[in-house]
């Protein structure tokens, strides 16, 4: 199995559920399913913001790891 592709589409998954929020909070309609989805939508984003980090940290160990 490709462990690349499950990592993208996972990531791009949370980015999708984070823009629907973005989405809903611009709709007054939308305003009270945020409410109910806060919490959610918060842990979505650290979650997304540490994946950044951690690939972001694994492709600069990688690169130095080149280094001479």
């Amino acid at each position: 199995m490709e462990y690349e592709n499950v990592l993208r589409d996972w990531l791009l998954g949370l980015i999708a559920a984070l823009l629907a929020a973005i989405a809903l909070s611009t709709t007054p309609a939308g305003e009270s399913y945020l409410g109910v989805l806060a919490p959610v939508v918060v842990v979505l984003a650290v979650v997304t913001f540490l994946a950044f980090v951690l690939i972001t940290g694994a492709f600069l160990v990688y690169t130095a790891s080149f280094r001479d």
